[in-house]
């Protein structure tokens, strides 16, 4: 027996089917119809909307603007004039007018001064090392005329000779200046210096008459005592001598 809400369509299409059942409501049984009107909603049923996202979330611009300008406190008071560190109060204003506070001194770390104390030292001994090559410009041009002008025999030994003077001569200049206390004081007179740095050179050039004495004597067969001797009564009569460190 089949049933007017059937799931067969008809020929006629979806037109024919709403008009039938239209029509065919009214022809149904009164206990039928009540239970159709009373099962059916009347109104439609709401979706709720979708909470936001807090992901995606953005506040307002006011909220913005009260944060970040109407939440910071101001505050522009004057700083405190230096006499107010005292207990004395206005008593030693005059005073306190000058101070600079911890600000205006230089004070360094340990560190600092010691870096600046071992590149003052460093600087010393290049001006020293500078100042005795100045007094040993002589070997120094010696050994230059030896490798360029200088005989077969001397080249092929790479002038030993002339570069043993030089190393002699710049190593005994140094001894003298730092024994001199050449450059030992920051604020002494720069003359000065340069007479320290003269007196040196003549303390080595009477070293080195004493040590030619001192090899001919070995080479003559003579006492070595005597003819040191003989040099320095020369270098006192002549008003230089070497002086002798207690």
């Amino acid at each position: 027996m089949g049933w007017w809400w059937s799931s067969s369509n008809p020929p006629g299409g979806d037109k024919s089917k709403s008009s039938d059942t239209k029509a065919t409501i009214p022809n149904l049984d009164s206990s039928l119809q009540d239970y159709l009107k009373t099962s059916t909603p009347k109104d439609k049923p709401t979706v709720p909307a979708p909470d936001p996202d807090p992901v995606f979330f953005k506040p307002s611009l006011k909220s913005e603007k009260q944060g970040s300008f109407e939440s910071v406190p101001r505050d522009y008071h004057e700083p405190a004039a230096p006499h107010a560190q005292s207990a004395y109060g206005d008593k030693y204003a005059e005073y306190w007018a000058t101070y600079k506070g911890p600000e205006g001194s230089k004070v360094h770390s340990p560190e600092v001064m010691m870096r600046e104390f071992v590149d003052g030292f460093k600087q010393i001994r290049q001006n020293i090392a500078a100042a005795a090559s100045e007094n040993c410009v002589m070997e120094e041009i010696e050994l230059h005329e030896c490798y360029k002008h200088g005989t077969w025999y001397q080249r092929i030994r790479m002038c030993t000779e002339e570069s043993q003077k030089l190393s002699k001569c710049l190593t005994q200049q140094k001894e003298f200046l730092k024994t001199l206390g050449y450059l030992g004081i920051e604020t002494r007179d720069p003359k000065i210096d340069e007479r320290i740095q003269m007196h040196a050179d003549k303390l080595y050039r009477l070293q080195l008459e004493q040590d030619e004495a001192t090899k001919r004597a070995v080479k003559e067969g003579r006492d070595i005592d005597e003819a040191v001797a003989k040099v320095k009564a020369a270098q006192e009569k002549a008003g230089a001598h070497i002086p002798v460190s207690k």
